[in-house]
């Protein structure tokens, strides 16, 4: 299907076997289909559009789903799109997206595109770089191509790429004057997930990817020019850290911890991104994936055990975690490890959640009304 093509999604409810909580099916069990990842803007302001990627002919392309009645607007075509590292701008106006080595800036009234940085011969990009919240600058990692183990589409590989010590930078990029310098360089270290404090894009948070029982610490920060590198919570190889992301106001960043003795909860923790002091909010189910809604009144978080299998909802003046509905997911692959994991997200106005599962056969998207 060309770029410009509109295609239709016919909605499908159900009701929650344990919760009673009505589920809307966005997206039919007939190709894989998923939202971005996490912690990116993927509904508009107005909570009318969905971006989405969807899986056709072999080739995964980009779409603007109509929330109200299920038409999509195919935003992309072609092979190399990278179907979760994308987002909107702030007013909506643009899509930031990444097709092989380049970050795209794609207009979503004439669908017109700019490739605004490509990284050069000799690195891979990591394909999930952070946008600033005044849409001015974009952070990313790239890997020097020699150290890259090939993807198998699974998790086989995750131990040995960071095994094998890659050569990773730090690249920060002006996207008004399209210049770009290296903020950080290391040579043996595995880096990821950079993204940029709200309101102070100066302030860089990024991670030392790999497992969680074998890398040195997870939480890393820098400024822009390259100063006050800082580990922000130092850990033992007893202890996980993960799914930093930073509160819309950009007071504090969060992210989970467990110990290897907890069985069936892990803590929900803040961090002052200069002071480092740590603030242990509450204790959680385990989640693969947690995020805030636009005040931080409430948090979502998808429970990684089996026993686990919902999609949670923190208040967080009460502290108290309720069962929104099932996720059901089995967390398999379908060519990306990314593919059948929730990754909750809330829209701009809090009133409903996004999240992707398999739990009919294929992943599909499903939307759960909050109010």
């Amino acid at each position: 299907m060309a770029k410009g093509s509109v295609i239709n999604n016919e909605f499908h409810t159900v009701k929650d076997p344990y919760t009673g909580k009505i589920l809307t099916r966005l997206t039919a069990p007939e190709q894989v289909n998923h939202h971005p990842y996490f912690y990116y803007k993927m509904i508009t302001n107005d909570n009318r559009f969905l971006i989405y990627a969807s899986e056709r002919n072999n080739q995964r392309n980009l779409y603007r789903m109509d929330l109200r009645d299920g038409s999509a607007l195919q935003l992309t075509e072609g092979a190399g799109v990278h179907d979760f590292g994308c987002s909107l701008t702030s007013d909506d106006r643009y899509l930031i997206y990444c097709r092989d080595k380049q970050i795209i800036r794609l207009d979503m009234d004439t669908l017109t595109e700019e490739a605004f940085y490509e990284s050069p011969d000799g690195w891979k990009p990591n394909a999930n770089p952070g946008l600033s919240s005044d849409d001015k600058f974009l952070v990313l990692v790239e890997m020097n191509e020699g150290d890259v183990v090939p993807n198998k589409g699974d998790w086989s590989t995750f131990e040995p790429q960071w095994a094998n010590e890659p050569h990773c930078r730090i690249v920060y990029v002006d996207m008004v004057r399209q210049t770009s310098h290296i903020v950080h360089e290391e040579l043996n270290c595995w880096l990821g997930h950079p993204q940029l404090r709200p309101h102070d894009p100066a302030t860089i948070l990024f991670c030392h990817e790999g497992p969680g029982h074998r890398i040195d610490a997870r939480l890393w920060l820098i400024q822009a020019d390259g100063t006050n590198l800082r580990c922000a919570k130092p850990q033992t190889h007893d202890e996980l850290i993960t799914h930093e992301y930073w509160l819309a106001d950009g007071s504090k960043f969060a992210f989970v911890y467990r110990h290897k003795d907890y069985e069936l909860h892990e803590s929900i923790r803040f961090m002052d991104p200069f002071t480092l002091e740590e603030e242990i909010w509450m204790d959680s189910s385990k989640y693969c994936h947690f995020i805030s809604n636009y005040d931080n009144s409430k948090i979502v978080g998808d429970g990684q055990l089996r026993e686990q299998h919902f999609i949670y909802l923190i208040d967080m003046q009460q502290r108290r975690e309720e069962r929104l509905c099932s996720h059901g997911t089995s967390w398999k692959s379908y060519g990306n490890t990314q593919d059948a994991h929730p990754h909750p997200a809330f829209a701009p106005d809090g009133s409903f959640i996004i999240f992707t599962s398999d739990m009919e056969g294929i992943p599909c998207i499903y939307k759960v009304d909050l109010e």
